[in-house]
């Protein structure tokens, strides 16, 4: 007899706690679930049966001397196999990860500024998002996740963004020709999502994930969801304003975070330096300004370039900033920074020595804890993969 509709979501609520939060025990799943014993022992049966969960181990009895040891229970990994993508103007990336979290298959393709338009196309992303899928085939992949630089309007199936480049920007390829199901989101949100299933010092913690990249988003994790996910303002950090007389941000308004620490306008800033100062060091680094990437500015910093370290320390000033504000807004454990500036060592002494100076304490509660989550290329599909594995 198949099981009636009901046992399907009860079986798939049980599967999603134990990939979350196992080891478990029996009575563990039932009392986070709220699903009797019976039928979670039932369940947990079928799902040990059919290979889906199994044992890992015991505990002892939650009162020393009374009742047996607790079976705890873990999910199988290599079940199911889910493709992650990350959009970015840098460089497109490809993941395969498993319902667990492992990863089994990355690359990446790098965004060559002389073919930009060519390559940054619906039609472009989907041959090799189709290329990936088809290299994949022998794991029969269930869903497809793909991180965006910016948040998916259904309604439009356009991608909502500050940058124009992306306004343009052709999903429905992508959405009608690909054979699998497809979900998308916004690419720190599902990094933050990611972090929840699969960090165990995260399960269960509040805690807000703040990414600089080519711009500065802050995804909040609530109770266990992201917190504001349908309101695309909340999260964009980057546009707080951090000095009223400041530059001109692309937003409209003067002095935002971005225009301060974001990806873009750092290298902006180390191009002016570059074209104006020949004695830079920005000039034995490379021949031309167009050539100014993100590697070049901190590349530019580790050798003491003085523009640059100028331009980094006064970034790391306002993000210092703006931890501290945060931690006044919003209710978290944790505060993670991740983004490629933090590959350099002497920026994140910097940034931390700020943080510092910006400790206070009001009614008996500090600021905080701030972590560094080490960064890699294939971050946002790994993240996206994790992602579509939630939602499928």
């Amino acid at each position: 007899m198949s099981d009636t509709k009901k046992r399907q979501t009860q079986k798939k609520q049980i599967i999603k706690i134990i990939t979350i939060h196992g080891p478990l025990s029996r009575v563990d799943i039932a009392r986070m679930t709220g699903i009797t014993q019976a039928i979670t022992g039932a369940i947990v049966n079928d799902l040990i049966a059919t290979n889906i969960v199994h044992v890992v181990g015991e505990t002892g009895p939650t009162v020393p001397g009374s009742g047996r040891p607790r079976i705890l229970l873990a999910a199988v990994g290599k079940r199911e196999f889910f493709i992650g993508s990350e959009l970015s103007e840098r460089f497109l990336t490809f993941s395969l990860v498993d319902n667990i979290g492992q990863i089994f298959k990355q690359t990446s393709i790098r965004i060559d500024k002389t073919t930009f338009n060519q390559q940054l196309t619906g039609t472009f992303y989907y041959q090799q998002l189709q290329t990936f899928i088809n290299i994949c085939q022998n794991y029969h992949p269930r869903a497809v996740g793909i991180a965006l630089p910016g948040h998916f309007d259904a309604e439009a199936q356009q991608i909502v963004s500050n940058n124009p480049l992306w306004l343009s920007f052709d999903l429905t390829l992508i959405l009608n020709k690909i054979d699998l199901p497809i979900y998308l989101e916004n690419n720190v949100h599902c990094m933050a999502i990611r972090e929840r299933l699969f960090n165990d010092a995260h399960h269960d913690m509040n805690f807000i994930f703040f990414h600089v990249g080519r711009g500065l988003f802050c995804s909040s994790m609530n109770q266990g969801q992201i917190y504001g996910a349908n309101n695309f303002l909340v999260g964009e950090i980057g546009h707080n304003i951090m000095s009223p007389n400041g530059e001109y941000c692309e937003c409209g308004r003067r002095g935002c975070l971005q225009t301060y620490a974001s990806e873009g306008w750092l290298i902006k800033k180390t191009q002016l330096l570059y074209q104006k100062l020949p004695q830079s060091y920005l000039h034995q680094l490379v021949d031309n300004v167009a050539d100014v990437t993100i590697e070049v500015v901190l590349q530019a910093y580790e050798i003491g370039d003085e523009g640059v370290i100028n331009i980094l320390d006064h970034a790391m000033q306002y993000l210092a900033q703006a931890v501290s504000n945060i931690s006044t807004l919003l209710d978290s454990q944790q505060i993670i920074l991740h983004g490629q500036i933090f590959v350099q060592p002497g920026l994140v002494a910097l940034l931390r020595q700020y943080i510092q100076q910006n400790q206070f304490l009001i009614n008996r509660t500090a600021i905080q804890p701030v972590i560094l989550k080490p960064y890699q290329t294939c971050d946002g599909s790994d993240a996206a993969a994790t992602m579509a594995s939630l939602q499928y």
